[in-house]
């Protein structure tokens, strides 16, 4: 719900309904939305109450009727206070009051607010509530207009004289229900029907239902969006030191989202609980101000994913390159050893998720699990290193195990935040799968080693194989003769049908190389650089290939309202709905997979294919043969390109190379591989030789 100050809240209205609607795959969601208890629930409960279980089972409650609207709780305009109107009425209290730091607060937090929002319930459904309300302390004589509270909106406060105990439930959220990836066909509509990113972040009412990882068939979730049909939930407002929670829990026998008091909840006091929301957007993460004018406010009723430490050890063991390994690892293996059902189990993960499944994909998923855990022991420090290096330039009195105890919990988030990621990914997954092939399991696995004739075939004599296309590239800029002489010793120097195709195949293409070399070159033909580049392949041990599972696959649409798509968008389009069909490109699996940590990407494919350029995918050999009489300098292959590129091999492997250099990459390569992937695969640097001979061997074009 956007309440920053400087965007006016739409007060939305929605259809009342009294229970979870179920958008798409029904029979999908209510199997994860059905509780089952593990068949030692007892004693794990027990278990849990002593500090003995870890996993979180199952919390079972007895059902309760919700609070009555307009009889226990109203739904009314509400006001709060950014933290620079807290800090300033802190400022403007009298020196001569003996209240304490903790009272100061209390003041502000709990009855000057509390006060405020019974003084503005009048403006409820009147149409004129103002966006800014002057407060007026009598503490000080400073300048008035300093001291606003900001519209937030419609919100829920206590409207019960005795007011509300600890523990007590309030409402359970409701809304429509969609799994993920309907869900996230929606959010990439939303996104491409913005025509501008300069505009208001739409506002957004939706909660994840995440099962308890201690439920008998284990984790999963599906997302409750309460913009269009909900009940008061929905209004409940935001804050840093909530009053309440929201939490699942299993309520005759089904998972649902309530809201519970966490402390005695006073007569006219506003309902709030924390959002605990993430965005990846600094933009939009600056623009949504918090207001609840508590004393630990973040500013901001959004977190920040993505920033600093919390992604360090993602960026430095999980690259482009060890995820690939981890999935070629997965595709050969193609069966779940025991190991991987033990890991997967540890983590939560079970038949809700993974059942249907085929066994490449089961034996990925426990890579990364095993991947998370490795990440969750080494974040906490690398979070304490990066907090106490920025609290150490505003403070001098730090508490270390304080800090300790913050870094943990933020670590727990993180990794939490990953088991969530991975279960949205496989289910957009399963879903592809599902629509091309009907049973997932039948599902191949998606990347396939190259070996014996099958590599030949894609390097030397097959159709569209790298010296066929460095043939045809060298056409134009050579004699008939010449080239036809030079088709006979590549046909001389096939290494099909040889005991050894792997040796054989890499001396043919040094062969190659030196034969290239040896060739007069131009501005317009640059041998020497294709020799360099066979010189690449020819030390590759791996390549593989991607099964293409399907051509472009467009399925039934998603419908999108204007309050979907932001505050700016209701006046110029009315009420009216916006149809938007998902395109799934022929490798949008292997590429949201590959990005697993990034379910948000609505072409992971494209994405994939992008970062594959230089460090998977390596350059096409028609880089070197142009065109134009002379390139510009940039695009002229020289010593300079030489260093550029073994010092991206050697420093940064797992980068992309980039694209105003002299290189072209193929938009759809049939087959990758690259030496800085050996490396990965084998543990080992980085050949010798190669990158001894592109240091050493003498230039042969002296025109640069």
């Amino acid at each position: 719900m956007t309440k920053a100050s400087l965007v006016p809240p739409i007060t939305r209205k929605y259809e009342v309904v009294d229970k979870y609607l179920i958008v798409a795959d029904e029979e999908e969601v209510e199997k994860k939305m059905r509780v089952a208890l593990p068949d030692d629930y007892n004693e794990k409960l027990l278990a849990q109450k002593s500090g003995m279980e870890e996993m979180e089972i199952p919390e079972v409650k007895e059902y309760k009727p919700r609070k009555l609207l307009g009889v226990e709780v109203l739904e009314q305009e509400v006001y709060g206070i950014d933290p620079y109107t807290h800090n300033l009425l802190l400022d403007s209290m009298p020196e001569e009051s003996d209240w304490d730091p903790t009272e100061k607060h209390n003041f502000i937090e709990e009855l000057l607010l509390r006060t405020l929002n019974k003084q503005v319930r009048h403006f409820t459904g009147s149409g004129n509530t103002p966006m800014v309300y002057p407060l007026r302390p009598a503490m000080r004589n400073r300048p008035e207009d300093n001291y606003v509270a900001y519209r937030k909106g419609l919100g829920v406060v206590c409207n019960k004289e005795e007011g509300f105990d600890q523990n007590d439930f309030v409402v359970e959220f409701l809304g429509e229900v969609y799994p993920a990836w309907k869900w996230f066909e929606k959010e990439d509509g939303i996104k491409s029907l913005q025509k501008n990113n300069q505009d208001p972040a739409p506002e957004f009412y939706n909660i994840y239902l995440e099962r308890p990882k201690g439920d008998r068939d284990g984790y999963d979730l599906v997302v409750v969006d309460a913009m269009h049909k909900a009940n008061y939930a929905s209004r409940i407002c935001h804050s840093c030191r909530p009053n309440c929670q929201s939490k699942v829990t299993a309520v005759d026998g089904r998972y649902q989202i309530g809201i519970y008091t966490v402390r005695p909840i006073a007569y006219g006091e506003e309902i709030t609980f924390d959002y605990h929301s993430v965005t990846e957007s600094k933009e939009e993460y600056e623009a949504s101000v918090c207001l609840c004018g508590n004393q630990v406010c973040r500013g901001s009723y959004l977190n920040l994913s993505g920033e600093g430490s919390f992604e360090k050890i993602l960026k430095e063991y999980h690259g482009l390159l060890d995820r690939h390994k981890l999935m070629l690892e997965a595709c050969e293996a193609n069966s779940v050893s025991q190991e991987d059902y033990i890991e997967l189990g540890k983590a939560g993960l079970g038949t809700c998720l993974l059942a249907g499944l085929p066994d490449w994909l089961v034996a990925y998923s426990a890579h990364l699990v095993r991947f998370m855990n490795f990440e969750r022991k080494k974040l906490p420090d690398e979070i304490l290193k990066f907090n106490l290096e920025e609290k150490r330039k505003y403070f001098s009195d730090i508490n270390i195990e304080s800090e300790k105890s913050e870094a943990e919990v933020q670590a727990e988030g993180v990794s939490n935040g990953r088991l969530q990621n991975l279960a949205i990914t496989l289910d957009k997954v399963r879903y592809v799968m599902r629509c091309v092939f009907g049973d997932p399991k039948e599902a191949p696995p998606p990347l396939e080693k190259l070996s014996g004739e099958g590599l030949v075939s894609v390097l030397w004599n097959g159709e569209g194989s790298l010296v066929e296309e460095l043939v045809l590239s060298m056409a134009p800029h050579m004699e008939a003769d010449q080239l036809n002489i030079l088709k006979s010793k590549i046909l001389s120097h096939n290494p099909s049908g040889s005991d050894n195709i792997q040796k054989e195949l890499r001396k043919s293409l040094l062969w190659l190389r030196d034969e290239l070399r040896s060739l007069p070159c131009s501005h317009k033909c640059r041998h020497d650089a294709a020799a360099d580049l066979i010189h690449i392949y020819a030390y590759t041990k791996c390549f593989f290939k991607v099964r293409v599972w399907v051509q472009d696959c467009e399925l039934p649409p998603v419908y999108i309202s204007p309050l979907d798509l932001g505050p700016n968008y209701v006046e110029k389009m009315g009420s009216g709905f916006q149809e938007y069909c998902k395109t799934y490109g022929e490798n949008y699996c292997l590429g949201q997979l590959i990005y697993w940590y990034i379910p948000t990407t609505a072409d992971p494919d494209n994405r994939l294919l992008r970062a594959s350029k230089g460090c998977l995918s390596l350059p096409d050999v028609s880089s070197f043969y142009t065109k134009s009489q002379k390139p510009l300098r940039e695009n002229v292959y020289s010593s300079r390109t030489t260093r550029f590129m073994l010092t991206r091999m050697e420093k940064q492997p797992q980068r992309p190379w980039p694209k105003d250099r002299i290189w072209v990459f193929k938009s759809n390569p049939k087959f990758f591989g690259s030496p800085m992937l050996d490396t990965v695969l084998n543990k080992c640097p980085l050949d010798r030789e190669m990158i001894h001979w592109l240091k050493t061997r003498p230039n042969v074009f002296q025109g640069t």
